[in-house]
C-alpha cells in the first residue's frame, strides 16, 4: 500500500495554532511510520483564512481546517481503511482537496 501523504502547514498562523504539534504527534506514533509520509509546508494558499481556520492539514489530498490530532487521525484511519478495502480514495477538486471543517 502506498503511504498516505500528510502535509501540515507550519506557517505563522498555523504554527501558533498547533501545526508543529500535529507534526510532532504524527512523528512520535511509531505505528504510523510505514503508512504515512509527513511534510511540513509554509502555507496552503491562505486556507487558514488569516488564522481563523488554523491549523490546516492536507491528508491524502483532502484539506482539513481547524485540524486537531483526533480529526487528523480519523482521516488517516478512514483513508487507510478505504485503501485496504480497495475503494477509490482519489479526489479531484479544483483546489487539490476539499475542505473538511473540524
Amino acid at each position: 500500500m502506498e503511504p498516505i501523504k500528510v502535509r501540515v502547514c507550519v506557517g505563522t498562523n498555523c504554527c501558533f495554532a498547533g501545526g508543529e504539534a500535529l507534526i510532532e504527534m504524527l512523528e512520535s506514533d511509531a505505528d504510523l511510520g510505514e503508512f504515512i509520509v509527513i511534510e511540513g509546508v509554509r502555507c496552503m494558499d491562505k486556507t487558514c483564512s488569516g488564522g481563523r481556520d488554523s491549523p490546516v492539514a492536507e491528508i491524502g489530498g483532502r484539506i482539513l481546517v481547524r485540524a486537531t490530532p483526533e480529526k487528523v487521525m480519523e482521516e488517516i484511519e478512514r483513508l487507510a481503511a478505504a485503501r485496504i478495502a480497495g475503494l477509490d480514495t482519489s479526489r479531484s477538486t479544483p483546489s487539490g482537496g476539499e475542505a473538511l471543517h473540524a
